[in-house]
């Protein structure tokens, strides 16, 4: 057992370590849907929830592929940038067809190997995408919460969550990382990879290095503990358990300190940036118009919108960053 649990947060570690890698040097081709809001957020725990409950009476084949093409699809958007467009998809194409046969064949070493490979993609796209498009700590924060309370029923007080690995494991597309399967299995499931692997990456990208060095050592001391409850207690810790509220005592922590780090504006910029909304105000400017002010606060430009504000002020060489201030409010 203790070689396979070991292999197991091994694989774990190369998951959140390929994700940040990944962000540094690549960036995925990402579908026009914006920035995330709250409501995405509450679709994806809406989807996290539902989907054991479906996939236990829904047939193995339409599990098998209805997982199988997201895969695919996110195996191929994550090495597009990689790999190309074309490669990318033939590579995504090859290791599902790979992962398919070593289940037909009963070639179970071969199916781990794939199904891990196929995972670690899957975590590494699903991440970067989420934070291409975005994803803010609070947000993190709120799936976090969502999934602390999730799987603490579905692992820790019922079943649900075993009898949905029972049905998954030894199939193509099982969404566990795994290094061995059988009466005594060695796995973690998709949303604790995915956790595990964005928090670092977003505290990075909001608070800096010290928040991200700080969630990678926590986390690396969750998973040291969680292997010591394995070997101890002969059973996986549901890890969102304990790592949720991490992730949210880490957010409200880094949130204040980034409040205090934040200057207050300057006072005369704003007095300035008033006194000329007043003034247009008073002589009938239109509401809704924009107005760039320079560094100093002189009104150099307006405009139908920010950009427009920007780009007069630009054009009448204004130095420095102009600021744009909203008439009417």
């Amino acid at each position: 057992m203790t070689p396979y649990v070991l292999a197991l947060y091994a694989l774990v570690a190369l998951a959140v370590a390929l994700t940040a890698a990944y962000l540094r040097r690549y960036v995925m081709p990402r579908p026009p849907v914006g920035r995330m809001v709250g409501a995405d957020i509450a679709v994806m725990v809406v989807t996290l929830v539902v989907m054991p409950f479906a996939y236990l009476h829904l047939p193995t084949g339409v599990v098998v592929s209805i997982f199988g093409l997201v895969v695919l699809t996110l195996t191929q958007l994550t090495l597009a940038p990689v790999l190309g467009g074309r490669w990318g998809m033939i590579a995504a194409l090859l290791l599902c067809a790979a992962d398919v046969t070593g289940f037909a064949l009963g070639w179970p070493a071969a199916l781990l190997v794939i199904n891990d490979a196929l995972l670690i993609l899957l975590v590494v796209g699903v991440v970067n995408m989420w934070v291409q498009a975005a994803i803010t700590p609070a947000q993190v924060a709120a799936l976090a919460a969502a999934l602390t309370l999730y799987d603490t029923l579905a692992t820790g007080l019922t079943s649900l969550t075993a009898d949905f690995v029972q049905r998954m494991q030894g199939l193509p597309f099982a969404p566990v990382l795994a290094s061995s399967y059988g009466d005594d299995p060695a796995l973690i499931g998709l949303g604790d990879c995915l956790m595990l692997s964005i928090w670092p990456v977003v505290a990075l990208r909001a608070y800096g290095k010290a928040a991200a060095w700080c969630a990678a050592g926590l986390e690396a001391v969750l998973l040291a503990l969680s292997i010591a409850f394995v070997l101890s207690h002969g059973r996986l810790l549901p890890l969102l358990t304990v790592l949720g509220p991490l992730i949210v005592v880490q957010w409200l922590y880094w949130r204040r300190w980034q409040a205090r780090r934040t200057p207050a504006p300057a006072r005369p910029e704003v007095n300035r940036a008033l006194e000329v909304n007043r003034a247009l105000e008073v002589a009938d400017a239109p509401a809704g118009m924009w107005a760039a002010l320079s560094p100093e606060g002189v009104l150099v430009a307006e405009g139908a919108t920010p950009g427009l504000a920007r780009k007069e002020a630009r054009l009448a060489g204004t130095q420095g960053v102009p600021v744009v201030w909203r008439l009417g409010e």
